[in-house]
């Protein structure tokens, strides 16, 4: 059985990097944005202490900013957070607060969910230097109390890659656009392969090739899915006969 050459869109863990030489895949790992984060403007949330509050993350690294500097903030149990996805949902469910997302992972539906109750709470949107998606002008649209802090800075790595593989990897959608701002394209036969909804959703947009979504979160699950599901692919039979329509 022929193993496949796959192009991974970021760096990995020590753990799954183990398994993928172990398991004798070749691959290449590329970090295609760089996150920096930001130190918490403490006397910024402190000027906010003692008021009812909304907070709303739509990216990982904000979930994960928060679950990092929630004591510094003056973030307290009792408050509400609203994300996007199952992934952020899991990363803030350990701050131990309730965690509250749309049944469908999209700046639309989430805004619906902010409006639907305590209208009058300040919402504190947690976001990166790049907006994403259009759920600060529809709050601007609904007339909210809303203030966006950065809490990251999301910047693209450009690199052109001329290897070409039989599947490739991305964890989010700021990886498929820096993928291809840099003038990249996977080769047409080549699935690509999205960690959650909406970075299916991005590579959809911006590829022809078949896309397929996995729901496996973790890192290494998700490789191990992508290893296998590429591994069919390109291990399938040829057609028998080739059949011309003239």
């Amino acid at each position: 059985m022929e193993l496949p050459a796959i192009f991974i869109g970021r760096k990995l863990s020590a753990l799954t990097r183990k398994w993928l030489v172990s398991e004798q895949i070749r691959f290449i790992e590329q970090p295609l944005i760089r996150i920096t984060y930001r130190k918490p403007d403490v006397a910024l949330f402190n000027s906010w202490q003692g008021s009812s509050k909304k907070w709303v993350v739509t990216s990982s690294y904000a979930a994960h900013w928060l679950l990092r500097f929630a004591d510094r903030i003056g973030f307290e149990k009792g408050e509400q957070v609203y994300c996007l996805s199952e992934k952020q949902e899991g990363i803030l469910a350990r701050c131990g607060v309730k965690v509250l997302r749309p049944a469908s992972p999209n700046a639309y539906a989430l805004a619906e969910l902010l409006l639907k109750e305590d209208k009058h709470k300040k919402i504190v949107y947690l976001r990166g230097n790049k907006s994403l998606n259009p759920l600060e002008e529809m709050l601007d649209q609904y007339q909210q109390d809303w203030q966006a802090v950065e809490v990251y800075k999301n910047t693209s790595i450009e690199i052109l890659m001329n290897e070409v593989f039989d599947g490739y990897l991305f964890f989010s959608e700021s990886a498929i656009k820096s993928y291809k701002a840099s003038g990249n394209f996977p080769p047409p036969k080549a699935p690509v392969l999205a960690n959650g909804n909406r970075t299916a959703q991005a590579a959809w947009a911006e590829f022809p090739n078949l896309v397929l979504e996995s729901h496996e979160q973790e890192e290494l699950s998700f490789v191990k899915y992508a290893i296998r599901r590429i591994t069919e692919k390109l291990n399938e039979p040829e057609p028998k006969h080739r059949i011309i329509i003239e």
